[in-house]
């Protein structure tokens, strides 16, 4: 305990090794983003992660609009009941006890070293946590096995469900999927809901961390997640599966549009996006759809690359921090943009993703559509101890090239635009007779409707050119059995394809109206987009 104490308090250990993150943020009441699979890589060093000094108390008094902003610390401290009467029962032992030389809060911080005393070092990273944690939505504090498992989400090596998630109050809310069509969407996840159960143990009151490590597993296992979704619980089953690792998608659309997908900003999207952009100006390209829907955010310096290739000439964003020796201007040279685009946003649209928006947007090289971004124009720096344990802090803020804040505020879309969702539609797909039962070995038509609708619904992810009855279906439909209350005999009888027939029809699609209109404004025919 006392090596631990002495290694945290030593200022001297702390290394500025650091990670610039404008990490994902989205949903209402705002944190970071982690991906159930993984999440946007660390950068190995930045400039700004330097240690800033603390403010004089000359200085202070010397600022006179300074003395006259509120007491935010006071403020906090007011909202916390159990604090109120810690300060208040040390002020009444302070007040009685014998030794007149003990203070109100001498007594709090013996409070506080015996609590760390008795409670050795899970008490000390609980009360670090509670700290950093308070400071805002972002800072945090790691021990070495959770920074192991936080640069192991970073680097994707785990197999989840291909979900975003993000802290909202005591929930993990659901506020973005990893591809397009994922698994997990076609699952019936939707963006907002809250997970409160995984296979039956409640999260309520989890953090992040706890919630992925339930939901991640082996490939191929199924996990039954039960999220909040107006008002009502709804269980889910979801499978695990293995999420494509690339950040940037995209191909050339019918009239030679342009559609280039970012799902975060990771230490090889600059590179990513750079390729397949080169090979639609090589085809002739000038109008391009950029996508940055439910896009948590990344790395910064990702961001401003890719600016940098699509922004004309001028800055990209300012970003300042307490040090204001280290405040940084990121600009574009480039001298005429290679395309006019329209950027697609919405409400999960975070931090690296709206400083490239606002980048487009405020240089007048393209719109954007969709709804209004998330918000978040703070910078995150990681900071390692000697002992393996790291803190993360918010250490800087950026403007957009306009001068604009845009914390807790978001970018407003020149055209405003909202998908909705709809019933699946089903009359696409192979129809289940009702008349007899299948098994491993047999084939048919009702084989082909189950293996379709239960791989859409995320159990099955075997083979689908043909119309066998394999065992990968029959693990597929034992599962299904088992999470419908049915008796979980792998058989594809009568009852399981009337009991799939009735779940798959309850499935809800997105229509992207977004996608649509960003297609109608180039001049793209809607249903083309749609065509075979």
């Amino acid at each position: 305990m006392k090596k631990l104490l002495s290694v945290l308090l030593a200022a001297a250990v702390i290394a500025a090794q650091t990670a610039a993150l404008a990490s994902g943020t989205q949903a209402v009441s705002g944190g970071e983003i982690i991906n159930d699979f993984g999440g946007t890589d660390v950068s190995e060093t930045y400039a700004a992660a330097a240690a800033k000094p603390q403010a004089t108390e000359a200085a202070e008094e010397a600022d006179p609009e300074a003395a006259e902003q509120p007491d935010i610390l006071e403020d906090k401290l007011s909202n916390i009941v159990e604090y109120q009467a810690y300060e208040m029962i040390a002020g009444y032992v302070a007040d009685r006890y014998l030794d007149d030389s003990y203070t109100a809060e001498d007594i709090m911080k013996l409070g506080v070293a015996a609590y760390l005393s008795e409670k050795g070092d899970e008490g000390l990273v609980s009360l670090m946590k509670a700290a950093l944690q308070s400071l805002d939505d972002y800072s945090d504090f790691y021990t070495y096995d959770e920074y192991v498992e936080y640069t192991n989400e970073l680097n994707k090596t785990f197999y989840g469900l291909g979900i975003s998630m993000q802290q909202n109050g005591e929930y993990v809310e659901i506020v973005g999927f990893v591809e397009e069509n994922s698994l997990a969407e076609q699952s019936g996840f939707r963006i907002g809901d809250k997970i409160v159960k995984v296979d039956g143990i409640s999260v309520v009151g989890s953090s992040m961390t706890e919630v992925k490590n339930l939901i991640v597993g082996e490939l191929g296992t199924t996990v039954l997640v039960t999220v909040e979704r107006d008002g009502a619980e709804v269980e889910i089953t979801g499978t695990r599966t293995a999420v494509n690792s690339s950040t940037v998608s995209g191909g050339i659309l019918d009239g030679n549009i342009g559609y280039i997908k970012i799902l975060s900003f990771s230490s090889n999207t600059a590179a990513e996006f750079k390729e397949v952009s080169e090979n639609m100006k090589e085809n002739g390209v000038t109008k391009l759809i950029l996508d940055l829907r439910n896009n948590p955010g990344g790395l910064v310096s990702a961001a401003t690359d890719i600016a940098e290739e699509i922004v004309p000439e001028g800055k990209i964003i300012d970003v300042s921090y307490r040090d204001e020796s280290l405040n940084y201007t990121y600009s574009s040279e480039l001298k005429e943009a290679p395309y006019e685009m329209a950027v697609l946003i919405n409400g999960n649209t975070a931090s690296a993703a709206e400083i490239l928006a606002s980048a487009v947007q405020d240089s007048g090289a393209g719109i954007l559509m969709g709804e209004q971004s998330y918000g978040k124009a703070v910078i995150q720096s990681t900071y390692s101890l000697v002992n393996g344990m790291v803190f993360k802090l918010t250490i800087g803020q950026y403007l957009t090239r306009n001068g604009n804040e845009i914390d807790h505020v978001g970018l407003v879309p020149d055209i405003e635009v909202s998908n909705y969702t709809k019933k699946i539609d089903t009359t696409g797909y192979t129809k289940f007779t009702f008349l007899e039962p299948a098994s491993v070995g047999s084939s048919g038509t009702n084989v082909t409707a189950a293996k379709e609708r239960l791989g859409i619904m995320g159990y099955y992810i075997g083979n689908m050119g043909n119309d066998v009855f394999n065992t990968d279906l029959a693990e597929a439909v034992k599962l299904f059995q088992a999470d419908s209350g049915l008796t979980d005999s792998g058989v594809l009888d009568i009852p399981t394809q009337i009991r799939l027939k009735e779940k798959f029809e309850q499935l809800e699609t997105v229509v992207d109206v977004q996608m649509q209109e960003a297609y109608k404004y180039f001049g793209g025919n809607a249903d083309d987009l749609y065509a075979d």
